[in-house]
């Protein structure tokens, strides 16, 4: 077992509440805090899974619920399959395997209880990160009663995997200022863990909260395992972010190749280098960001190739700083490896997008 993908500092997860797990039947040591896939990357597993037809080799590409790749089976203490690694939050004896495509459905003989119900409320918020935030607590200090809902363990959304400020303060700290505003909020209801399933006719939403899963084979007994809400609200705030847009290539569906908004939130939210060298591919100015993080991680960034010919001025000077390449008007025109990403292509393109030079 080794962690040697594990930065030495940084991140959210707690060092000293190390935890063990298997995936396909090997075993791995993660810390509190990951998911299924940061645990993987840290442990340096490459290959999730398998495509369906062809049997060509899979990684972990995101960081949320638009994971295409890291479908896995949990097996113990309940068994459940198709679940992205990005979303399943590690805990102290989790076993799970990867799939391609298919999972297995087991008959649930574990006592485990499931219960409902319904609330009102005058706002409900679907979604915990800043936008979400700002709403329920302009909402809750009016006095209304408030829901906020959101599917991960603590609130924040996209900035838990970002070093951004908010005026002035680290994002880290303004999220538990909110938070900690809106828990002394009498009227306002926050529900952690929580997917909203649908939205139906006259504000009314379907949502699932998971209240046991993430505490492994002993749960409290007084507990149901999830229960699904049913909730008419006056008014409702959609506030669930978006996914980055994967760019097309050839051979782009290697392990190693992966999301930059991913991997900067594996380096910054769960202490975890996705690999020791990349390449960032971008249309825009969040690719620097992602590269810059990287960087100042430890990663050995080689270049940045932006799609545009012009870029601001602002990126240079900061990508020099860090001895990182910068590519105007290039794109990634391919990429090799075997069960993993060993190198790209990249090439000169012209205002249409079609390859106007040789590949380096």
């Amino acid at each position: 077992m080794s962690t040697a993908h594990r930065l030495p500092t940084g991140g959210r997860v707690d060092r000293a509440r190390p935890l063990t797990f298997s995936f396909n039947g090997q075993p791995y040591t993660g810390l509190s805090g990951d998911t299924l896939a940061s645990a993987l990357l840290a442990n340096g597993v490459d290959v999730v899974a398998r495509s369906i037809h062809h049997d060509r080799p899979r990684g972990i590409f995101a960081a949320g619920g638009e994971e295409p790749n890291a479908l896995v089976q949990i097996d113990a203490p309940h068994s459940e399959p198709m679940l992205t690694a990005t979303t399943v939050e590690l805990f102290d004896g989790l076993q799970a395997h990867g799939l391609a495509g298919r999972g297995r459905l087991i008959a649930d003989d574990s006592g485990a209880v499931y219960d409902k119900m319904h609330a009102h409320c005058d706002v409900l918020v679907v979604g915990a990160g800043p936008a979400g935030l700002m709403a329920a607590l302009a909402a809750g200090r009016s006095g209304a009663r408030v829901m906020l809902l959101d599917e991960q363990h603590e609130p924040g959304g996209s900035l838990l995997g970002t070093r951004q400020r908010i005026n002035g303060v680290a994002a880290n700290e303004w999220v538990a200022r909110t938070a900690g505003e809106l828990d002394t909020l009498p009227e306002v209801r926050v529900l952690s863990r929580t997917t909203v399933l649908g939205a139906y006719d006259h504000r009314y939403l379907v949502a699932l909260e998971r209240r046991t899963d993430h505490l492994g084979a002993e749960p409290p007994v007084h507990l149901s395992r999830q229960r699904v809400w049913h909730i008419r609200a006056q008014q409702v705030i959609v506030a669930a972010g978006a996914h980055e847009r994967p760019i097309a290539f050839a051979d782009n569906d290697r392990p190693g190749i992966m999301l930059a908004g991913a991997a900067r939130t594996y380096v910054n939210r769960y202490a975890v280098a996705p690999g020791r060298r990349a390449v960032v591919l971008t249309t825009n100015d969040s690719g620097y960001e992602a590269a810059i993080d990287l960087a100042d991680a430890g990663i050995d960034v080689a270049a940045v190739a932006d799609a545009r010919g012009e870029i601001s001025e602002c990126w240079s000077p900061l990508l020099e700083a860090r001895e990182i390449e910068l590519l105007a008007g290039h794109a990634v025109t391919g990429t090799t490896g075997d069960e993993r990403l060993s190198s790209v292509r990249i090439a000169r393109i012209d205002h249409s997008g079609a390859i106007a030079g040789p590949a380096r």
